[in-house]
C-alpha cells in the first residue's frame, strides 16, 4: 500500500516561518551591529511580504524579545552550572569562559547585542536581563564565597569576565583571529584576572580592581 502524503499542520508551518524570519533577523542584526532592523530588509531577505513580518513581530521590541528568548533558551543552563561548580575557582572561570566563547564563535555576539540594547532593557523586556542573570548566578555565588564580597561586587566582576570570551569569540566570528589563538588568549586573560583578584580579597579591593579592569 503506498504511503499517504504527509501534510504539515498550519501550526507547524507557522512555527517554521517564524523560525526562518528569526534566522534572517539574527544574521542581519549581527551584521549591522544591533537594532532596529528594517522590516523591508527582513522581508526581502526572507522572501515574504512586509505585512507578514509585522504579523509575526508587530514591533522592534517584539522581534528583539523573540530573538533574545531564543538565544537564552539555547544556552545549556545545566552545563553552565556544572562548569561553575568545578572545585578550583580559576578552572571554573576558564571553563565558563570557554563555554561562552564557543557560543559567540558559533552564533555571533547576538545575545550580548540584544541584552545591551536600551530599547529591550525597558519595561516589558526587563525580564530578559533577569533571565540572563539567572544563568550567571552560579558563578556570582562562587565569587562571593571565594572573595567574601557582596552580590553587587561579584556581579561587576562577572560582567568583566564575560567581556573576555565575548570579544575573543567575536574576533573569530568575524574572521580576524583563529579559534585556537583566541581561545587561549581568552583563557589566559581570565586566569590572570582571577589571580589578580585573589591577590586582594577585601571587598573594597576586589570591587576597585573589577572597576579598574572594566
Amino acid at each position: 500500500m503506498p504511503d499517504m502524503p504527509r501534510h504539515r499542520s498550519p501550526r507547524s508551518s507557522r512555527d517554521e516561518r517564524r523560525a526562518d524570519l528569526l534566522g534572517h533577523a539574527a544574521g542581519a542584526i549581527v551584521a549591522q551591529g544591533g537594532l532596529p532592523l528594517s522590516y523591508d530588509q527582513l522581508a526581502v531577505a526572507a522572501g515574504v511580504s512586509k505585512a507578514l513580518v509585522y504579523n509575526y513581530f508587530p514591533s522592534q521590541i517584539a522581534l528583539g524579545n523573540a530573538l533574545a528568548e531564543e538565544e537564552l533558551a539555547g544556552v545549556d543552563r545545566e552545563e553552565l552550572r556544572r562548569l561553575a561548580a568545578i572545585e578550583d575557582l580559576v578552572a571554573a572561570a576558564r571553563a565558563c569562559a570557554d563555554f561562552y566563547f564557543d557560543i559567540v564563535v558559533d552564533r555571533g555576539p547576538l545575545l550580548h547585542m540584544l541584552l545591551a540594547d536600551p530599547l529591550l532593557n525597558q519595561g516589558q523586556s526587563a525580564h530578559l536581563t533577569a533571565r540572563s542573570g539567572l544563568l550567571l548566578l552560579p558563578l556570582v555565588r562562587r565569587l562571593r564565597h571565594a572573595f567574601g564580597i557582596s552580590a553587587r561586587e561579584a556581579n561587576i566582576i562577572v560582567q568583566l569576565l564575560i567581556t573576555l570570551p565575548e570579544e575573543a569569540g567575536k574576533q573569530v566570528f568575524q574572521g580576524s583571529s583563529t579559534r585556537e589563538r583566541a581561545r587561549q588568549l581568552c583563557a589566559d586573560t581570565v586566569e590572570a584576572t582571577l589571580s589578580a583578584l585573589q591577590g586582594d580579597r577585601s571587598a573594597d579591593g576586589a570591587l576597585a580592581l573589577g572597576v579598574d579592569l572594566l
